[in-house]
Order: structure tokens, then sequence, then C-alpha cells
């Protein structure tokens, strides 16, 4: 047996809505089968994180935040930006900074990294590498 990749990971989320403003008109993930969704015919929404990662949302109006046991964070890379740039709009869009780091290691290296919690108090790392550093993927 080889894992050769991750596919998806599914979250409940109390509030559909709320947690769209987040992921979508926030971070800027595109959702999918949100139609589906509405009209009764899928339990959830997809985000597409890669072209090889989604995100499922599965709406529950009676779930509350309790322990999460062993998670810890997601960590989603973010280009195009810096750490003080990503951190204004994150701000500018009411999102609350809980840490900020200058070099965590990750997949493709060591980077910069934002930690926000979404709606539900899931914690996101939201991981910048700097692309002149030429740091390949782990394999």
């Amino acid at each position: 047996m080889k894992i050769t990749d991750a596919d998806h990971t599914n979250w409940r989320v109390k509030d559909l809505e709320r947690s769209l403003d987040f992921y979508r008109d926030v971070l800027g993930l595109e959702p999918f089968g949100l139609e589906e969704y509405e009209r009764g015919e899928h339990p959830r929404v997809s985000l597409r994180v890669t072209p090889e990662f989604i995100l499922h949302l599965r709406p529950d109006p009676t779930f509350e935040t309790v322990s999460t046991g062993g998670y810890d964070h997601l960590a989603l890379v973010v280009e195009g930006t810096n750490l003080d740039a990503l951190s204004g709009r994150l701000t500018g869009a009411g999102v609350e900074i809980e840490r900020r780091s200058e070099n965590v290691v990750g997949a493709r290296g060591s980077g910069g990294a934002l930690y926000v919690r979404d709606p539900d108090g899931y914690l996101i790392e939201l991981k910048l590498y700097d692309v002149e550093s030429g740091a390949p993927r782990a394999q």
C-alpha cells in the first residue's frame, strides 16, 4: 500500500452561510454543490482547496463546538501576498488573528503563517512560502 495524496476533509458546521462567508468570501475558496444542497439532493457543500483536495462542509444546526480531540489545525497555502498584507486583509474582514509565526516548517519547507479560527472554531493555518526559496514539495 502507498498513500499518494490527500483527497478531502469533512467538517460539521452550525451555520452554512456563516461558513461560506468565511471560506468563500474571506479566503476565496470556490464552492461547488451549493445548488444541489439547496435542492435537498446532497447533505453538504464542498469547497475546492486545490485541484486534488476539497473541504466538505456538512451543515448541522445542532452542532456545538466541543473539544476536537487530537485535531489541531488545517494548513492552507496562500500565494500572491505577504504576512503583513494578509494580516491586514483578514483584520479588515473582521477575522481575528490568533497567532503569527515567521518560520513554520511545512511540506514545502519553512515559511510564515497566520493562525485564525473559522466560525465554528476550527483552527486554520494560512501558510506562506518564499517563492524565491525554491523549496521543493515533500515527496
